[in-house]
């Protein structure tokens, strides 16, 4: 297995983790405060007996299985070359937090002539995670194919493996270099945004100067929303870091980092002969779902659930619209934005709040962020019928 290639850290700790230290025989299901990603009842994971030292030992299992063939491919990806074993000195691997459905880890690759690279592995050990990582990754996969756009991370495969502590899943895929995750928080009694440096630290961030990132998470999830047969890339939440930025200057690079599933939502999907008509109807639900969901957040990711402020709707209708100006070119329907402004603009503000309470009758929203949505329910909606309004 070449073991001596391998060495294990926790995320943002310089200290080698090994067999005979207490973090290695810590549960893997153990939460980390700051970096757990415990959101709603949706994406709960089962508590595990398996340990920090049991996953990182499958994990050596699973990259070094059929001669190191997966990191292989990463690697002829990355440098556009083959790379044999011998040309690799050091493999270190970081358990980045533990998620919901996958422990992320960031996997390392020190090549001989100080040349380097990093990769994701994200892994299950739960029953829903594992029945979830094979189509997670086919479903990427196949998003990456068919866009001539790439806002999602490049999977070289993945593998289900035994080992004596269990059964566990893992895809390896592009590591998304300097991208951060970000969150909701509070400082002072003002809400800002707070960015994790992978360290540890964070530093916060205006709203104000957080609008870009927001409008780029509502281009990116337009942009795979596909017009002609309604799917989209569902669900997704700002809790779980499903979107990372990284900023360089004054711009802001979006990266959406997972995709679990990716069909359509809405009442109107059906034959396909009858789409066209259900076009606009159901652009509609997905933008009125989409201008809810990414006010959505929990305070420091794991947190009490928290909407960010009126300005993100702006960014948001921002970025949609413009989304859909790139559609308009890729498809023959003519002006998509005019055509939308001018259909959202027919319905008064009764209608609009009618059409967001429907959305909160869906299964995807828990509890505490039903009540909260209810409670500026009202404000929300007012706010997109004067947007559109003024347009």
């Amino acid at each position: 297995m070449a073991s001596h290639l391998f060495r294990f850290f926790l995320s943002g700790e310089k200290k080698e983790i090994f067999p005979d230290s207490g973090l290695w025989k810590m549960p893997l299901s153990g939460k980390n405060p700051k970096k757990s990603c415990d959101i709603t009842e949706e994406y709960s994971n089962k508590e595990s007996n398996i340990t920090i030292g049991d996953y990182f030992l499958a994990t050596c299992q699973f990259l070094s299985k059929n001669d190191f063939s997966l990191l292989k491919i990463g690697l002829k990806s990355v440098f556009k070359k083959s790379v044999k074993m011998d040309q690799i000195e050091r493999i270190d691997v970081f358990l980045e937090k533990h998620g919901a459905f996958y422990h992320p880890l960031k996997i390392h690759m020190a090549l001989l002539g100080n040349a380097s690279c990093s990769f994701v592995l994200n892994g299950a050990v739960s029953k829903p995670g594992l029945s979830l990582i094979e189509n997670e990754c086919h479903l990427i996969s196949s998003l990456n194919q068919s866009r001539s756009k790439r806002y999602l991370p490049q999977v070289f495969g993945w593998d289900l493996i035994t080992a004596n502590s269990g059964r566990y899943g893992f895809f390896l895929g592009e590591w998304f270099e300097d991208y951060k995750e970000f969150h909701a928080t509070q400082e002072k009694d003002e809400n800002k945004i707070v960015i994790w440096n992978s360290d540890g630290s964070c530093y916060t961030i205006s709203e104000e100067d957080a609008l870009p990132i927001y409008q780029k998470i509502s281009q990116i999830l337009t942009y795979y929303y596909n017009i002609e047969t309604f799917e989209e890339i569902f669900p997704w939440h700002h809790a779980a870091g499903d979107f990372i930025v990284k900023q360089d200057g004054k711009k802001n690079h979006v990266r959406l980092i997972t995709a679990r599933r990716y069909s359509p939502i809405s009442e109107f999907s059906g034959p396909k002969e009858d789409n066209k008509v259900h076009i606009l109807p159901s652009l509609l639900l997905f933008f009125l779902n989409l201008s809810l969901r990414i006010r959505l957040d929990r305070l420091d990711g794991t947190g009490k659930v928290v909407m960010l402020s009126d300005k993100i709707v702006l960014a948001a209708i921002e970025g949609f619209l413009s989304s859909l100006d790139e559609k308009s070119l890729c498809y023959d329907y003519g002006d998509l934005r005019a055509a939308f402004i001018q259909f959202f603009s027919q319905f008064d503000l009764e209608q609009i709040i009618a059409g967001v309470q429907n959305i909160l009758e869906s299964n995807h929203l828990n509890q505490s962020e039903i009540k909260l949505i209810e409670e500026n329910l009202e404000s929300h909606c007012m706010n997109l019928h004067s947007i559109f309004k003024n347009i």
